[in-house]
């Protein structure tokens, strides 16, 4: 019996997260699962040559090590570690990038790419800060105020040096305009994968920020235009109605 496994969800997420580069959704999932879930490399942390680079080979598949077992033919022990204490050899070692199922023979597969080191930290931190953010959510006793939102905007420096934002918007039966904000990962996708909103805030390069409702309202850097919007909407997809999702200003207390 092995020493280790494999679990399909993180092998799922990092397919996906290489398929579709960029893709906020994709990036986040993968970075949950990677801190969920044990990866598979060798407690001799050992290391090889591919493009030029020294890399740690990682597997999230079992049909990978297969293959590179086959390839590799010094003996090592395969286990489960953290993705914490894989990144921790990566930074305390002269390693180039954490290699998750590369082959030395450089065989393409859908799971298979390179994370280097001087991106890894910047990208991880990035989302990990999200994903803290919103966990405080679950505490279900805040109110409102008090929770953190993802929200969709678009930000650019104006001529003058300031940071303006302004928002994706849904709109009222009325025709006023909400900004749509969410509470879970899972509740963003399905407005971030919708096909009448998704590719459109894709394409437009906007972002996603992880505030609470003071900051949307009462920016601390740059302005954020509110002019044109009577609110927002909260989970508008996961409510029985979509004015059960509306908060206007007016009924939002803020400091």
């Amino acid at each position: 019996m092995s020493d280790y496994q494999f679990t399909a969800a993180l092998d799922e997420s990092l397919a996906d997260f290489i398929a579709h580069p960029g893709h906020f959704v994709d990036d986040i999932r993968f970075v949950h699962s990677l801190f969920v879930y044990p990866l598979v490399t060798t407690s001799e942390k050992f290391t090889l040559s591919i493009q030029d680079k020294t890399v740690l080979p990682v597997f999230t598949s079992d049909k990978a090590l297969t293959v590179f077992k086959k390839q590799v033919k010094t003996p090592l022990t395969y286990v489960n570690q953290s993705f914490v204490t894989v990144v921790n050899d990566l930074l305390d070692q002269e390693i180039d990038a954490i290699a998750f199922n590369l082959q030395p023979a450089g065989q393409d597969a859908s799971n298979a790419t390179m994370l280097p080191r001087e991106h890894l930290v910047r990208f991880i931190n990035r989302y990990i800060t999200i994903l803290n953010k919103l966990s405080e959510n679950e505490d279900e006793t805040k109110v409102d105020q008090a929770k953190y939102f993802l929200i969709p905007a678009f930000v650019r420096t104006t001529e003058e040096g300031q940071v303006s934002r302004t928002f994706a918007t849904l709109a009222k039966p009325d025709g006023e305009s909400l900004i749509p904000v969410f509470t879970t990962i899972s509740s963003f996708a399905k407005w971030y994968e919708h096909p009448e909103f998704g590719p459109v805030f894709q394409k437009n390069k906007g972002s996603v920020l992880a505030w609470q409702l003071n900051e949307l309202m009462h920016p601390s850097l740059g302005e954020n235009d509110l002019s044109e919007v009577a609110g927002i909407a909260i989970d508008p997809f996961e409510m029985s109605s979509y004015d059960a999702s509306i908060l206007l200003w007016k009924d939002i207390a803020t400091d």
